[in-house]
């Protein structure tokens, strides 16, 4: 028998477990690690939808609702951006009877909550594999949503039960950040009348006006206000650089650092030892069309780029490739498209109506990772 309740904290590890099963189930590279407890991502979010599903006594599958506003058809929607659809995976012989059970209980919730339109990232096989399931659901695909990664450096490292990175990963880390020393040596040097800063507090009009007019451009993008900037940036302890020419902002970087763990590293309930490790994500990344193929790639080299100026922190991003300069940046600078990080978005709009999306979408990194960051785990 299954059953569909609300998270209850009684559920805490075993829903923990659960999570790490599923999306380290059959992966070897990095997944996102979750500090300090399932439940914190979500801890300051009134509005969030938490689901677990009960069967033979135990959880065997979640299903969650981050919500955030953004632009559809250039009207401003309550959304909802699903996470932590997990099915364990003993239990994924039964899987579209767990999810169709999650999603459905979702859908009324969010109904009730006044939320607009559902979407949600995931991997473009495992999407496959559903692909059923997800056409009876009246959900819509859009391909092509891909994870870029770079960088062999974490800003920082959480070591749990005395971790220790081999010497042979060490070793193949240097030898991997020599790509990204060889790739920033081949960029056309930056031309005089164009800077890369830190931005202060003065930009800030100039700054929205940049960010907003390029997410103009994208379905499910939000608009920000000077005082809602100024609020994101405080809740992410965001590390924010902005690109000049000819003393006018033509380019923003906006980061924020985000708990990852695996491969070298160690997986959480995989490995005795493991390590959790904190990566820069961008939470806005607009540059004008004009300047996008000549500053974006030094603007993620600025925030990739730590005190040794020959090594590169880790920096990933997950986006629409449709989005040539974004694309072209993150390529020229040594960024990996790695086929297995292949990636789609699933959305739908619970009015019923079907929704052909004919721009680029948005994707809500800090979503899709963790939409708090807590610099208690950050250390120095």
């Amino acid at each position: 028998m299954l059953k569909i309740i609300n998270f209850n904290k009684n559920y805490e590890k075993s829903t923990l477990r659960l999570f790490y099963k599923s999306v380290f189930f059959n992966r070897k590279e990095f997944e996102y690690a979750r500090i300090p407890t399932w439940f914190y991502r979500y801890s300051d979010l009134k509005e969030s939808i938490k689901l677990l599903a009960i069967m033979d006594g135990k959880v065997v599958g979640s299903l969650g609702v981050l919500p955030y506003e953004g632009y559809v058809n250039k009207k401003k929607k309550k959304i909802g951006f699903f996470v932590d659809n997990c099915v364990l995976p003993e239990y994924l012989h039964e899987h579209d009877k767990i999810m169709s059970a999650l999603f459905k209980e979702m859908e009324k919730r969010a109904r009730r909550a006044g939320y607009k339109y559902i979407i949600g990232w995931d991997y473009t096989k495992k999407i496959s594999d559903h692909l059923p399931l997800y056409n009876r659901l009246g959900y819509e695909v859009v391909d092509g949503i891909n994870w870029f990664g770079g960088g062999t450096k974490p800003i920082h490292i959480i070591c749990q039960n005395n971790f220790r990175i081999s010497a042979v990963w060490k070793i193949m880390l240097r030898l991997y950040n020599l790509k990204y020393y060889l790739c920033e040596r081949k960029l056309p040097r930056l031309e005089d009348d164009i800077s890369i800063r830190e931005m202060a507090n003065k930009d800030l009009p100039e700054v929205v006006r940049v960010i907003n007019h390029q997410n103009e451009n994208m379905e499910f993008s939000p608009r920000y206000t000077i005082n809602s900037l100024k609020k994101y940036i405080r809740k992410y302890h965001s590390e924010c650089f902005i690109a000049e020419a000819n003393k006018k902002i033509v380019g923003v970087l906006m980061t924020f650092l985000g708990s990852w763990s695996g491969w070298m590293y160690g997986k959480p309930e995989y490995t005795k030892s493991y390590a959790i490790i904190l990566i820069k994500h961008p939470l806005e990344f607009a540059v004008h069309p004009d300047y996008a193929e000549k500053i974006a790639p030094h603007l993620l080299l600025k925030a990739m780029k730590g005190e040794n100026d020959k090594e590169y922190h880790m920096f990933v991003d997950v986006f629409d490739r449709r989005i040539a300069w974004m694309r072209k940046a993150y390529l020229a600078i040594g960024a990996d498209e790695l086929p297995y990080d292949y990636g789609s978005l699933i959305f739908k709009d619970l009015s019923g109506k079907r929704t052909t999306l004919e721009r680029n979408v948005y994707i809500p990194t800090n979503l899709v990772i963790n939409p708090i960051t807590d610099v208690r785990y950050f250390g120095n």
